[in-house]
């Protein structure tokens, strides 16, 4: 069964990306498998139909996706490690630092014929692209000014013959810096050639194996922020012609690029169709009059992980991260020809785990909201539980049909957990979405409080109900009780913004940008808007016991909101409790700190809902 007293569940053993080794013997895919804030690059091998171990680490590689590349004779691996790039040399056992400064480095990509690493690098007073030989020479800024420290997005990308690479650059749109557009710098002469304007370009522009087009997912600037549904762009940089596909890609943190079949015919991406995730192709070409076309290549039931699907060099295999409601993140293969999704490593999936049972209920205008409820196996109407409402994070992110640790620990310590696919969600829809727009506390919160009667009317619970989330979900959190406080029995808030106001003065660009882009100005522009987006002006009526987890050093939800609500509550009548993590960022990253929220979490419904 899970473990209720240490809730390991957290850090399971899992995949955070993979990556293709090019070998003489045939392309390697490779992996690195998270555990405990230990990280390990592993290789799986056809021939031994098993995984051999490359490199194992103490502390975490390449941040959060922990991303890796390798050199084109797969002898050099490089990542991120402790701010520096770092070049592993599998012949030597070695590890090298070729370009060590105090900034954070980040994304080094080796480009596609020699040892030469580009990276992003905080040196100076942007985030800049450089390049570096493997053995330290030759240390070089590829660009001037690309984006400001706080945006930390982007990767580089090599043209197929060395000689170019293709980045992201922050620029401005009609007066605002509202605009990612699309560059290409060309090494030997320093030429930088701007390939878009009026977009937001979410993805590094991705060459095709010929090297004469390029291929990103953007939408509009003047378009919402759509997020999970945005459209293919391939241009043709002979002519510099654009071509504009309506494909309603969906990846999330800008880590997935377009990939491009190796005859350059057609290019895969990602999709959300309600809870799944699933990999689409779009055809380039006349030859059957289905130019533009789409089609369905995976038909799994699950969800791809935060890293990026990859493309095999030979074009034989994508290989990917999957991750489904009872498997948690593991390495899988797919033949590009078709055919059955082949796991390469079993997934670490603890005993006693929840499936959740995908449901719909009926909200306050008509709307169905699509719901997943975890029930405690021993939870029945003779021995009810309490229920929790889950309101996940990322605006237009969704719950979907990936593993939830957190919403398995709950359930284990016997709540009926909830999660919820509020309006603005993505995964249904450009319409759905739009319903958030320039409403952030008007329907979606309306949602979760029709959540709340939902889960009261299941016959196997009591009547009290928690709310819970993080990011977009501890801003939901706080908005559902403050405007319906008693709906809500008790709440915990991870990293939420309760003042947009003081939110906007020190939030980095990106938060700042989906703000802007939602409610449609700055708070001088759309003050009403960012008012009714607040919650600290409703804080009085706020009768539900609330604990607020927080990290000391989040740019995306500053510290100030946290702060902000320990001066409102630590002399209130209100059960509150606050707890913040120093030197963490937007999410928790220390294992330990990881099952120290969790059990906070836990330990506060018990002790306010039993």
């Amino acid at each position: 069964m899970v473990d209720t007293s240490n809730p390991d569940v957290m850090n399971v053993a899992d995949a955070v990306s993979v990556t293709w080794r090019p070998m003489d013997d045939g392309d390697r895919l490779t992996y690195v498998e998270r555990e405990t804030g230990s990280d390990t690059v592993w290789e799986y091998r056809d021939d031994i139909d098993a995984s051999e171990r490359i490199v194992a680490f103490d502390d975490r590689i390449s941040g959060r996706w922990g991303r890796v590349d390798w050199n084109a004779d797969g002898t050099k691996l490089t990542y991120t490690r402790e701010g520096d790039v770092r070049v592993y040399d599998t012949e030597t056992g070695e590890e090298s630092a070729p370009a060590p400064s105090d900034a954070f480095d980040s994304e080094p990509r080796f480009a596609p014929d020699s040892d030469r690493i580009a990276f992003i690098s905080g040196r100076g007073d942007y985030n800049d692209v450089w390049t570096v030989d493997a053995d330290g020479s030759d240390l070089e800024r590829v660009t001037d000014g690309a984006n400001p420290h706080d945006d930390k997005r982007w990767a580089p990308t090599w043209s197929p013959d060395g000689e170019s690479i293709g980045y992201i650059s922050a620029d401005d749109w009609d007066g605002r810096d509202w605009a990612d557009e699309a560059h290409i710098t060309h090494l030997a002469s320093g030429k930088d050639e701007q390939l878009t304007k009026g977009l937001s370009v979410t993805s590094v522009p991705t060459w095709s194996p010929d090297g004469e087009r390029v291929a990103f997912f953007a939408k509009r600037v003047a378009e919402p922020w759509y997020r999970h549904s945005e459209d293919l762009h391939v241009v043709d940089l002979d002519t510099g012609t654009r071509e504009l596909y309506p494909v309603e890609a969906s990846h999330q943190y800008n880590v997935q690029n377009p990939l491009w079949s190796p005859d350059g015919s057609k290019i895969y991406y990602p999709v959300r169709e309600r809870g799944t995730q699933q990999l689409e192709a779009v055809l380039l070409h006349d030859d059957s009059d289905a130019k533009g076309v789409t089609s369905r290549v995976t038909v799994h039931d699950g969800v791809f992980g935060a890293g990026p699907v990859h493309l095999s060099p030979d074009g034989e295999r994508f290989g990917f991260v999957y991750a489904a409601q009872d498997q948690p993140n593991h390495p899988r293969t797919l033949p590009v020809a078709g055919g059955n999704e082949q796991t390469l490593r079993d997934p670490d999936t603890p005993e006693g785990v929840v499936v959740p049972e995908n449901v719909t209920y009926e909200s306050f205008d008509g709307m169905y909201v699509n719901a997943y409820v975890y029930k405690p196996e021993d939870v029945t109407p003779e021995d009810p539980a309490p229920a929790l409402v889950q309101v996940h994070g990322g605006a237009h992110f969704q719950f979907g049909n990936g593993w939830h640790p957190i919403e398995q620990y709950l359930a284990a310590r016997g709540f009926v957990v909830v999660g919820i696919d509020f309006r603005g969600s993505g995964g249904y829809g450009r319409p759905f979405q739009e319903l958030s727009m320039k409403d952030w506390e008007g329907g979606e919160v309306k949602d979760a409080r029709e959540a709340a009667s939902f889960v009261r009317d299941l016959p196997y619970t009591t009547d009290q109900v928690g709310i819970y989330g993080g990011s977009w979900g501890g801003f939901m959190t706080m908005q559902s009780i403050t405007q319906y406080p008693d709906v809500w029995d008790a709440a915990v808030e991870w990293y939420g913004v309760v003042n947009q106001f003081t939110d906007y003065e020190e939030v980095d660009r990106v938060g700042r940008l989906l703000t802007e882009r939602d409610l449609g100005g700055t708070p001088e522009e759309q003050e009403e808007r960012y008012h009714g987006a607040s919650s600290h002006w409703r804080l009085d009526d706020v009768t539900t016991p609330l604990a607020v987890l927080h990290g000391a050093d989040d740019l995306r939800v500053p510290i100030n909101q946290a702060e902000e609500l320990i001066d409102f509550f630590e002399d209130s009548d209100v059960p509150f409790d606050a707890t913040i993590y120093e030197g963490e960022g937007h999410g928790f990253r220390d294992a330990e700190n990881r099952r120290d929220a969790v059990r906070r979490t836990a330990d506060w419904f018990d002790a306010h809902l039993r």
